[in-house]
């Protein structure tokens, strides 16, 4: 197509190209319009030797009509299942990612389901099993229940919101049937209002086997990083190495087969284990194409038409293959970044980036760990936070919060809203330890840099502030914590710079204090926003940013 034609766009009117010259000559009759200063276009001087549906050589313009009309139907079969589930769009767009602002397991999963409601569209971004999320919840009767989740988006509990599993997605066959069950009686029509990317790759078994012979291997093939053994890594290998297997390619058995031979190849596998990965790709073949779409596609379109749009996050930035402590990292991307690999979308478009912050520091798997405490300290946080991987069970590294590493995340991810989360672990502390800079061994301070060896040779170096004696679990109003609870919150906002917009003072939905002034106070709905809260950063106070 000449520079001159532009793309009518896929809403473009068909009459818009008509020709109503009624010139009984084909040539003026299907000229297109002369603009001032275009080039002028006439016909081809020799025809091609097939038309492919005889186009009329005489107008550059006339297929455009019927390829705007076919635009529009695939854009309407792709927002079918949205517009089923979730009608009309809002009178208000909101586009939204929940990243972290640690290593991970800070509550995204929980927050991601407190701000499903007002989003029409939940989508796990990136990553995979790997992940695990956890909601708690009270149901219409009153019952409380816990949900986990490792692949499926948090927030499919509330009616009304469609599930995205985009092509960033790691998909374990296996754990999504598995889920998909096990939320069925929660999320009512589950698999009416979930889609899964047919783009996104499938961990299979022998990625697993390959995985956890790494692992094994006492650094000999690689170092031991700590991985889940759920086969992500040895996945993402076989992705870029471009002998990966999609969803879409369930369709075609010849090009299966052929994809699992090359991977059992290329990972020195014994030859019988194309065979059975391949049997047991096939009890979930139904449900995989069931659900297969074009999810670029139907992100970009809900997008463009205005419908509301919650991305989830998995890990926290500190392991992002590009950015992270390397090599103690994720095999895939976990910063804001990922969002527009994950998905397709423009992370332009996203308004609110939510970072969750828990109130002092976590870790699992191996790696650099400033603020780690091996002692008293550590085995109260474990203890009091129930700080066991959603995942594999595995206890968690503990120390106090280290501020110097979130303010690097916060750096590079660009959050609009912190929220906070387990305060209450805290309640009963005589004093806090905040870390918020780090001593070099020959004196000097430094901060936060995501280099593996740099970080061993750091010391914390912590500020104290004073604790508070009062419980905070259960509370709804903001006025009614503890002077010390609301200085510890202001503090982290200062030195970050940033608006902390709410509190969580327990695992529940209903657990968390938001701050009404706050720019995520819009977009939490009753009761979260109800609690009184007021704010962490007011115009009234004078702040200093270290």
């Amino acid at each position: 197509m000449p520079d001159s034609c532009p793309d009518p766009g896929p809403d473009a009117d068909p009459k818009c190209n008509s020709n109503s010259n009624s010139n009984s000559d084909p040539d003026q009759a299907m000229a297109p319009p002369q603009h001032p200063g275009a080039p002028s276009v006439g016909p081809p001087s020799r025809p091609p030797d097939d038309t492919y549906g005889h186009v009329p050589f005489g107008d550059p313009r006339a297929l455009w009509p019927a390829l705007g009309a076919s635009r529009r139907a695939r854009r309407r079969a792709l927002l079918a299942p949205l517009t089923r589930t979730a009608g009309p769009p809002p009178e208000r767009q909101h586009l939204t990612w929940v990243g972290d602002l640690q290593q991970g397991d800070g509550g995204k999963g929980a927050m991601a389901d407190r701000l499903a409601p007002v989003h029409q569209i939940a989508v796990r971004v990136q990553g995979g099993d790997n992940a695990g999320h956890t909601t708690v919840f009270r149901d219409a009767e009153g019952g409380e229940h816990t949900l986990k989740n490792h692949l499926l988006p948090s927030g499919l509990r509330h009616p009304g919101v469609l599930g995205v599993i985009a092509n960033g997605v790691l998909v374990n066959p296996q754990t999504l049937a598995e889920e998909v069950a096990l939320f069925a009686p929660h999320a009512a029509a589950l698999r009416r209002r979930l889609v899964i990317s047919d783009r996104a790759h499938l961990v299979l078994p022998l990625h697993q086997l390959v995985d956890g012979r790494q692992e094994s291997g006492g650094g000999r093939c690689s170092d031991v990083i700590g991985t889940t053994r759920r086969g992500i890594g040895p996945a993402n290998v076989s992705k870029a190495n471009r002998i990966g297997i999609r969803v879409r390619d369930l369709r075609d058995p010849d090009l299966l087969r052929r994809r699992i031979e090359q991977n059992v190849r290329f990972f020195g596998l014994p030859s019988g284990h194309a065979d059975s990965d391949l049997a047991w790709l096939e009890s979930y073949r139904d449900l995989l194409l069931s659900l297969a779409t074009d999810t670029v596609g139907l992100l970009a379109a809900a997008a463009d038409s205005g419908y509301s749009v919650l991305m989830e996050g998995a890990q926290g930035p500190v392991l992002d293959v590009e950015h992270g402590t390397y090599p103690y990292v994720t095999t895939s991307p976990t910063a804001f970044y990922s969002v527009t690999s994950g998905t397709g979308l423009d992370g332009s478009l996203v308004g609110h980036r939510v970072g969750v912050l828990k109130a002092y520091q976590t870790m699992v798997g191996n790696g650099p760990f400033v603020t780690e405490d091996a002692g008293e300290l550590g085995d109260r946080l474990r203890r009091t936070g129930q700080e066991f991987g959603t995942t594999t069970g595995r206890s968690r590294r503990c120390g106090w919060l280290d501020l110097a590493h979130a303010r690097w995340a916060a750096g590079l991810n660009r959050y609009t809203s912190v929220v906070v989360t387990k305060l209450d672990i805290l309640d009963g502390f005589e004093r806090i330890g905040v870390c918020v800079g780090y001593q070099l061994p020959n004196g000097d301070y430094g901060e936060f840099v995501p280099d593996h060896a740099y970080l061993e040779r750091c010391r914390p170096l912590y500020c104290w502030l004073p604790g508070w004696r009062r419980r905070t679990r259960g509370l709804t109003r903001y006025d009614r914590l503890p002077p010390e609870a609301r200085g510890f919150l202001r503090y982290i906002a200062d030195f970050l710079g940033l608006e902390v917009a709410a509190a969580g003072t327990g695992p529940a939905d209903r657990d968390l204090l938001v701050d009404p002034a706050a720019r995520l106070a819009g977009l939490l709905p009753a009761p979260a926003a109800a609690g009184l809260l007021r704010a962490v950063r007011t115009g009234r106070e004078k702040r200093t940013t270290p």
